[in-house]
């Protein structure tokens, strides 16, 4: 009877340390894959800014009284 509460115990602490190691796994996935983007994002604005500038014009009217 003394066997599986200890069995228990130990699973119970097995799952511990896996959720724990899937955390760390995972944390690190997320973080690596947010150098990429960012690195992936400075590209595409340095490749944006070695473009011939776009001219924007900005029209602003009053409107009549009716």
């Amino acid at each position: 009877m003394t066997t599986a509460p200890r069995l228990v115990a130990h699973q119970t602490a097995a799952r511990r340390v896996a959720a724990g190691l899937a955390l760390v796994l995972t944390l690190g996935l997320m973080a690596g894959l947010d150098q990429v983007a960012d690195r992936q994002y400075d590209n595409a604005l340095m490749a944006q800014a070695d473009e011939v500038p776009t001219q924007v014009v900005v029209i602003t009217a009053k409107r009549l009284s009716a």
